[in-house]
This record gives structure tokens, sequence and C-alpha cells, in this order.
């Protein structure tokens, strides 16, 4: 059976190698490049790939769906898969995934965000570059216990955030497509009462898989809706918020401030308005990143997968 791995960014390349390598009746073919990949495709069964990027989505899809190309297996490593389903896959390929691998550092990537605000650490680093015993910030400082926590989306990321938010001892509540109750969550709200969530959070983190129906799902009304001491944090996709709605919130004090891992447009631009935002902390799009554990994870999904695949077991994740 061959397998193409098409690995055009190094997300846990050596640990996806290290157990491809235990996996018996595959053949590993490694490609980097696009024209590697159209080389190799031929005779494929399956495929590994991170999410492919936006400007290259039309042409993969145009090989996977050519007559002579027969993959039925995909599985992308990545948490994100905006760029295949642009590529419009044909049905015979079944697509699986890391299934949360990357949720517990995005969880604690949403807590660092929570933490830098209420702890004034942007200020406190400020003032430490400019060598000043400086104890103004400590007026803005408050702390997360007894607050109350909203998280838009629930699943792997949204559940990792109630857990870790939970010793903290907040309230939790949550908005997610279906209802669903959870012990980590005191309530769960349908999307559309999105607003009545957001009205009654202190703090907001936005984990939600990005869809035609999430698009924007965070615009001018409802930031409107939010306490004016409200924090907003973004881990899914820029998508999820309109940024210009954003940006106006934090200008005009609407919320008191927001932490985004992700954009819209994704890199932001040099010269961009929003970087000159009041009250905003910028990661470029790392926040699932760097974790061992979650490599392992990654890795071991790749693994589970291609055997499922080999043994006619493979379901879509």
């Amino acid at each position: 059976m061959k397998i193409v791995y098409w690995n055009h960014m190094p997300l846990a390349e050596a640990a996806v190698n290290e157990k491809l390598a235990k996996v018996d009746g595959a053949e590993i073919v490694r490609v980097k490049t696009l024209d590697e990949l159209a080389a190799a495709l031929p005779g494929a069964d399956g495929m590994i790939s991170p999410d492919v990027p936006e400007q290259y989505a039309d042409a993969v899809g145009a090989l996977l769906r050519q007559p002579d190309c027969k993959v039925r297996w995909l599985h992308v490593v990545t948490a994100g898969r905006e760029g295949y389903e642009q590529a419009k896959l044909p049905e015979r390929i079944t697509v699986t995934g890391p299934a949360g691998a990357h949720s517990p550092a995005l969880a604690e990537h949403a807590m660092a965000f929570l933490l830098a605000w209420t702890r004034q650490i942007p200020a406190f680093a400020d003032g430490t570059a400019r060598g000043e015993w400086d104890r103004k910030p400590v007026t803005k400082m408050s702390s997360l216990e007894g607050r109350t926590l909203g998280i838009v989306g629930l699943g792997h990321a949204g559940l990792g955030v109630a857990k870790r938010a939970r010793p903290f001892e907040m309230k939790i509540i949550a908005a997610n497509r279906t209802p669903k109750s959870d012990p980590l969550v005191d309530k769960v709200y349908p999307l559309s009462e999105l607003k009545e969530m957001l009205a009654a959070c202190d703090f907001i983190v936005v984990t939600i898989a990005a869809s035609a129906d999430t698009q924007h799902l965070i615009g001018a009304a409802e930031l409107a809706v939010c306490k004016p001491n409200a924090y907003l944090v973004n881990v899914a996709r820029g998508s999820a918020i309109e940024p210009a709605a954003l940006e106006d919130a934090l200008r005009t004090g609407r919320i008191a401030g927001a932490g985004i891992d992700v954009t819209e447009p994704e890199p932001l631009p040099p010269g961009h308005s929003l970087w000159s935002a009041p009250n905003l902390i910028i990661s470029p799009h790392v926040g699932g990143g760097q974790s061992p554990r979650s490599i392992e994870r990654i890795a071991g999904r790749v693994a589970e997968n291609l055997v499922k695949f080999i043994n006619g077991t493979v379901t879509p994740t």
C-alpha cells in the first residue's frame, strides 16, 4: 500500500516518521513540494499532510480528482483543514485528523491570555523594559476567581479551556452548535442564544471550528452586548470575529481588551490598523504549538489511522 507523506511544513515531522516506521504494510513516499506531490500521487492509496495552503488548494484538489488518482484516505495533521475544504475533495476520500491532539496546548494559550490581562503582565513587562518600579498598573489588576468565563465552541479545545479554568474557581458557561451538557460547564446555550451568553461573561474564549455558519459569528451586534470590562480571546480561526468590529470595540472601550492567536486576514499584514488597537495582544497563530505531548499525540493519531486504513476500518474524524 502506497502512502504519500506531503510535509510541506515541519510539523511533528520526526515524530510522525518514527511512528510510520513501525507500521507494517505501507510504503511511505515522502515529498516536500507541490511538484513532488504531483509526481508521487499516481498509484498512491493514501496521503498524509498538514492542511494545504490556500494558494495550493485548487491545484491539490484537481490532482486528487484526476481520473487516474485512487487516493482513498487523507490524514490531515493540523487541527484546521480549511484548505482541503476549499480543495473540494472527491467523495471516495475518507478524511481523518488529529482529533484534539493540539487542544491542551491551545487551552493553555487561552488561559495565558486571560492571566496576562487580569494580572496586567503586558504593563509590567513594559515597566521592566523601561527599568521602572511602576505600581500604577495595580489599579487595573483583577483575578479569575469567582468570575464568569464563556466558551464559544465546546469541542476538544473548548473543553480543554473549561478543564483548566475550573481550578481557578470560575463559573463556566458555553455556547455550542449542539447544546450538550458537560460536568465541566455550568450552563450550555445554543448558538441562537449567543448574545445572552456573551452578556453574562467577564471573559470570552472562542474555540469554535471554522465553517460557513461561524463566519463573523461575533460582530458589532454581539460585541455591543458584552460587559465593558470583558476580555475576549480567540484561539479558533480569525474568521470567527469580524475584525473591524473588534477593532472598534477596543478603540471605543466597548470591551476591556482582547488576545487573539488568529486574525483575518492571516497573516496580519504590516501596517494593518489592528496592530495599533489598544489593549490587544496578538500571537501569530502559534497557540497549539511546541508541546512535546501534543507532538506525541499528533504522530500517534497518524499511525493509528494508517493502521485502520490498512485494515479497512478507518472512519472520518
